[in-house]
């Protein structure tokens, strides 16, 4: 077994989570026909304030979650999850969402060291309340995937050319 990323850590909650509590909740096993449980695991999960950084973590390390619920997901459902994530952001894709996650980190340490004023919530407030809220980042394609785009498109213009 491969040793866990050090680029993604693991989620370290300061308050026992169910998963800790419960742990037999959890455990799946490919061609578990106990859907009742996987449903539940599932449900609780999606509760979870920790769900986002476990989902990260146990995407970036699939040796360490072969089986069980994490986040919700199951490990076929996780190993989509790495495809497309792979086709999406390219093979080196745990590098980059570990960077958008340290990003983010930052981000949320600074507003609690040196939070908005008063007059720049009301703007932030006005701002959200008149425009709405912000567009969603269109994040870029990967290279690869770039590149593998491009052979679709020039395969689809060859054969029409024909």
């Amino acid at each position: 077994m491969n040793t866990p990323t050090v680029q993604v850590p693991f989620p370290r909650p300061e308050t026992p989570t169910a998963c800790r509590t419960s742990p037999a909740l959890f455990t799946h096993e490919p061609g578990d026909t106990d859907r009742e449980r996987t449903a539940k695991a599932r449900k609780v999960c999606s509760v979870c304030p920790l769900a986002p950084t476990c989902l990260t973590w146990a995407l970036a390390n699939p040796d360490e979650v072969p089986t069980g619920i994490w986040a919700g997901t199951t490990a076929l459902q996780r190993g989509i999850l790495r495809a497309r994530l792979a086709n999406r952001l390219g093979t080196n894709w745990v590098t980059g969402l570990a960077a958008l996650e340290q990003a983010r980190r930052k981000r949320t340490a600074a507003l609690r060291t040196d939070p908005l004023t008063v007059q720049q919530s009301r703007i932030v407030h006005l701002d959200r309340e008149f425009n709405g809220p912000l567009p969603k980042r269109i994040r870029p394609l990967a290279p690869e995937q770039q590149a593998v785009n491009r052979q679709r498109l020039l395969a689809a213009l060859t054969d029409k050319a024909a």
